[in-house]
């Protein structure tokens, strides 16, 4: 799937537990990526989460989580 040129996601900030990332594993190794659609667009954007949590240090990008696990993407040529 290509990405279309001049795609840009919102700057929105969400939480997903560690029990999600096993799920999105499993799910991902047993090919469910219809489920995996669900699960990313069901998400819900947290609002201030500033407050919650700090977020230099326990947060990590949707890219940086989909590296540790060892997945890779197609690049995005612009």
């Amino acid at each position: 799937m290509k990405i279309p040129k001049g795609f840009n996601l919102p700057d929105e900030k969400y939480i997903i537990s560690e029990s999600d990332i096993v799920e999105i594993l499993i799910a991902y190794n047993n090919q469910d990526y219809e489920w995996i659609l669900y699960f990313f667009e069901s998400l819900v954007p947290v609002q201030n989460i500033k407050k919650h949590f700090n977020t230099e240090e326990q947060t990590y990008t949707f890219d940086e989580v989909i590296k540790l696990a060892g997945i890779s993407l197609p690049k995005n040529n612009k």
